[in-house]
């Protein structure tokens, strides 16, 4: 037996409107009437969910097709809406609507208890949902007082505020979807979360995954960033982040089923964070070497360190042999044209601090360098016996 057969007979014809509008009808028919729908659902919902050839296909078929019928019957109370003032329709056919939603309501709650995935797959009929909706409102607007006392950033405020509005507005909730709402604002209501960061946490532990709310976290991350000159820097910020939220327990819920978790988003844009830093930083170290090698290929090599080649071009301005003028401009020719063998990259400025700061084993290993240098003129060119050597 199909259930569209039996029980949609009676909710198309026999406890349509536009039979039961009727002053005629007593109390005592509509009760009849009551009697016989339930009857039939329950034969229906028995032979559908309960028997022996149960098929989990066809029971959820036969679910949707109750929530189609529920909603069909939530749309009979608010045609007759006007009618209820009128008083044209029989006073107790109101309440006999309601104990017919009432009583689909607990069989599509039994078929979730036989096919769990039912929870998360199914929305809520429109009856249901109306209930719902009303304590969501509720349970936001007591958010909303709660986080207002707190130092959370406005933007996030408005964010987390607006998604809960959004989501009231959706024509589908499931009742899972439902039952995360409600349990997410109770916990954030009765947490100790005490700033943004600690709001960020707790809504990305909770599976809380609307695209704004991750568009929030990275543009703010973005941000941070964008005030750090150091790539070095930035990359430690980013593995720090990772280390936060990686080592989170992961979450089995998420708010959107439909959509990617939360703990994915947050995953993939680190990581791609990480490694374009990462590669960043590679080329610019390798540009860095390029061109170290190029300035290398045209410097004079001198075989002095960085203290005794700076005291030497010291000596040479002294004794007049370098001009004392623009030394600025002097030191930074020595150090763009001269390496060392130690240093094949000299910094102007550690060259000229050196000139004047200069220690003893400094001046003492020069000097002998140039007694080494007088001594050859002597041996070469005979001026040992010279007068004016």
């Amino acid at each position: 037996m199909n259930l569209s057969c039996k029980i949609f007979h009676w909710t198309d014809e026999i406890i349509h409107p536009k039979t039961l509008n009727n002053s005629q009808i007593t109390n005592d028919d509509l009760l009849k009437l009551e009697n016989g729908f339930l009857k039939q659902l329950k034969q229906d919902a028995d032979l559908v969910f309960y028997s022996g050839n149960f098929s989990r296909k066809r029971t959820l078929a036969q679910v949707r097709q109750m929530i189609v019928m529920s909603n069909t019957i939530y749309g009979y109370l608010f045609r007759l809406s006007p009618t209820w003032k009128r008083k044209t329709c029989p006073p107790q056919l109101r309440q006999t609507y309601l104990h017919f939603l009432f009583a689909i309501e607990k069989i599509i709650g039994k078929a979730e208890q036989i096919i769990p995935e039912l929870y998360i797959e199914i929305p809520l009929t429109n009856y249901g949902l109306s209930l719902r909706k009303m304590q969501i409102r509720e349970a936001v607007k007591k958010l909303s007082i709660a986080l207002n006392h707190l130092a959370i950033d406005k933007r996030l405020y408005e964010l987390v505020i607006r998604d809960f509005y959004l989501f009231i507005g959706k024509k589908e909730i499931t009742r899972y979807e439902y039952d995360y709402t409600i349990n997410l604002i109770k916990e954030i209501v009765s947490s100790n979360v005490a700033n943004t960061f600690g709001l960020i946490k707790m809504l990305y532990q909770h599976g809380f995954n609307p695209k704004g709310f991750f568009s929030y976290y990275a543009n703010e991350l973005d941000k941070k960033l964008i005030g750090i000159s150091d790539l070095h820097d930035q990359l430690q910020i980013v593995i720090s982040e990772q280390d936060i939220f990686f080592g989170l327990p992961e979450s089995n819920q998420k708010m959107f089923i439909s959509q990617l978790p939360i703990e994915d988003q947050f995953k993939i844009f680190l990581s791609q964070k990480e490694r374009h830093l990462k590669e960043t930083i590679n080329i610019r170290r390798a540009l860095n070497l390029e061109e170290q090698g190029s300035k290398q290929k045209n410097r004079l090599k001198i075989f002095l360190s960085v203290p005794q080649l700076s005291l030497l071009i010291r000596l040479f301005i002294e004794k007049g042999l370098l001009p004392k003028e623009n030394i600025g401009e002097l030191f930074a020719f020595f150090a763009s044209h001269f390496s060392t063998p130690q240093t094949s990259l000299i910094s102007a400025e550690s060259l000229r601090k050196k000139s004047t700061d200069v220690e003893f084993s400094t001046a003492q290993k020069l000097k002998s360098h140039i007694i080494g240098m007088l001594n050859w003129l002597n041996e070469n060119y005979n001026l040992s016996n010279f007068k004016g050597s």
